[in-house]
């Protein structure tokens, strides 16, 4: 009798790997007041489009010497669906313009190139010129349930062998897919067109490093792309700090946070104090086409700022807060940046009942974002005081906070008649 179950096949695809030793550290010198930003994890052409623009405003009246791009900046997916097109349940929503568009260039690699062409336009050289300096792109191999660079590109070529293979065994079809005479770079500089950004005669400068390259700066600050997560924040870059025997600038944890510490490096002839520091940089991809990643993939969504003070690099984490409003703002040295609309906004059509409840006339504000305790946004008004958590971290401690917080009731006199009690 044959059985009702039986064992199958499956393999797995194995992820390359290396590490920072083979993909060398690059020493970077700046002078003193020269600035820094450092950003990770867009998923272009799959960004936060709305704070991507307000983070260019910034780029644009900052001018840093440096933008660090620590992996995860174009996302893979949207290579895949420029052929794949597989039944999908969970995700609906339209394709995005760059993708859609690039899917009507032709054959297939017509449309990679013409894609790659579209985000070195739309990405890298908006960055180049809004910012004005040098433009350091270090993508990434490492995975952990993210899409990286390493398997863009192998997509990309496994998929061009593979049609390039079924167009030449089938050269009476009327399906052309590929042309086998044409070859797609497999090298990201060449692939999207960089290899010649050398900020000469007013080309953009922007470099391209090997995969899990790190960039250090003064010889003081490691930036980089972490190949693994802990739980609470500031601990990985922590723990990176312990091994690398340096500061560091981190990108893939997820969160955003900044750590600084004072420690005693020798006694003789006198004290001396050595100063470390550790950050952690979020992501600023769309959670909404990127609903694939998990929760914990996307904990907080920001960036890294600092400049050079006398040889040594200060700077801190800087996180996306959303508003009362609805809007998203971050600040940088005192100056906030806020997007125009709200964006990345989950509240879904409202559910109105026909009898009874609230109607179409009546419908209830949807206050779900700025009530998150995720977003650590609820500004300090009394609307917001009233409804804070005790522990939120966000409520600031200003005089107009303060006078606005619930005081304790104060016990009324009651008439016998409305308690049945003497008095």
């Amino acid at each position: 009798m044959p059985k009702s179950t039986s064992f199958k096949k499956v393999v797995v695809k194995e992820d390359a790997k290396t590490n920072m030793r083979a993909a060398k550290i690059h020493p970077l010198r700046l002078a003193h007041g020269q600035k820094i930003v450092a950003a990770g994890h867009l998923y272009f052409p799959y960004h936060d489009r709305s704070m991507f623009e307000t983070w260019l405003k910034f780029l644009e009246e900052q001018k840093p010497a440096v933008v660090l791009l620590l992996g995860g900046i174009v996302s893979e997916d949207a290579f895949k669906a420029l052929w794949e097109d597989e039944d999908n349940y969970l995700h609906d929503y339209p394709e995005v313009p760059e993708v859609a568009e690039a899917k009507e260039a032709g054959l297939f690699e017509d449309r990679v190139m013409a894609l790659a062409d579209r985000i070195r336009e739309d990405l890298f050289v908006r960055i180049a010129k809004a910012s004005g300096g040098l433009v350091i792109w270090d993508p990434s191999w490492t995975h952990l349930s993210m899409g990286n660079e390493v398997r863009m590109v192998e997509w990309i070529q496994g998929t061009k062998r593979f049609l390039d293979g079924w167009t030449a065994n089938h050269p009476d079809s009327s399906d052309v897919l590929s042309d086998p005479s044409v070859r797609v770079p497999r090298e990201l500089d060449k692939l999207f067109g960089l290899e010649s950004m050398d900020g000469k005669e007013g080309r953009p400068h922007i470099k391209v490093l090997r995969y899990g390259a790190g960039v250090k700066i003064n010889d003081e600050l490691l930036f980089m792309i972490g190949d693994f997560r802990r739980r609470q924040p500031g601990d990985a870059s922590f723990v990176e700090w312990e091994q690398r025997g340096c500061s560091v600038v981190r990108s893939f944890d997820g969160k955003v946070a900044s750590w600084w510490m004072t420690h005693p490096d020798h006694t003789l002839p006198g004290l001396r104090l050595k100063f470390e520091q550790g950050h952690e940089i979020g992501y600023m991809w769309d959670p909404i086409y990127n609903a694939h990643f998990r929760d914990y993939d996307r904990r907080a969504a920001g960036f890294w700022w600092g400049r050079i003070r006398f040889g040594k690099v200060e700077g801190r984490s800087i996180p996306f807060r959303r508003g009362a409003d609805g809007r998203r703002s971050f600040v940088v040295n005192g100056k906030p940046y806020t997007e125009p609309e709200p964006g990345c906004t989950w509240c879904g059509e409202e559910i109105v009942l026909v009898d009874g409840g609230n109607t179409e006339g009546e419908a209830a504000a949807c206050n779900c974002e700025t009530t998150s305790h995720e977003d650590h946004a609820v500004l300090g008004t009394p609307e917001a005081i009233s409804h804070r958590a005790d522990d939120d971290p966000a409520v600031l401690g200003t005089p107009e906070a303060i006078s606005a917080r619930p005081g304790p009731v104060e016990p009324t006199e009651q008439s016998t008649e409305e308690t049945g009690d003497k008095k």
